[in-house]
C-alpha cells in the first residue's frame, strides 16, 4: 500500500461516509473488510467515496462486492461515490461494479434516501 489514507465522516445519524484517497490495495483489505463491516452494524447507509483514490485493486473490489451483498442482506444501503481517476474508474466499470453496486456521483446524490 503506498500513499492511501482514509477518513469516515457522519453526516446524519444512521450514515456513515468513507472517504479514500491515494491507493487502495491487497495489502489494507482486511482492514477494510473490517472497517465495513462495523460500520454496516451500526449504521443504515454507507458510502465509500473514491472520488479521490487514484488506485483500486481487484482485492478492493471483491470488499465492495461482499459489503454490498451483506448490506442487502440485512436490509441495509451500500453506495460507492465516485467521479475517480479515469484508471479507478475503468477498472470498476470493468469489473462489473457499475453495474452491480449502487453507484452516487455526488455526495448529495449519494446521501439521498
Amino acid at each position: 500500500m503506498i500513499d492511501s489514507s482514509f477518513q469516515v465522516t457522519h453526516p446524519r445519524p444512521g450514515v456513515a461516509v468513507v472517504t479514500l484517497r491515494g491507493e487502495h490495495d491487497i495489502s489494507c483489505r482486511d482492514h477494510y473488510r473490517a472497517v465495513f463491516g462495523e460500520l454496516l452494524d451500526r449504521h443504515e447507509l454507507v458510502v465509500v467515496d473514491v472520488s479521490e483514490a487514484r488506485f483500486i485493486d481487484s482485492s478492493f473490489i471483491h470488499t465492495l462486492f461482499v459489503t454490498s451483498r451483506e448490506a442487502g442482506e440485512v436490509g441495509k444501503s451500500f453506495r460507492l461515490q465516485m467521479g475517480t481517476a479515469p484508471v479507478v474508474h475503468r477498472v470498476l466499470e470493468i469489473s462489473g461494479v457499475l453495474d452491480a453496486i449502487e453507484v452516487a456521483h455526488t455526495r448529495e446524490e449519494a446521501l439521498r434516501v
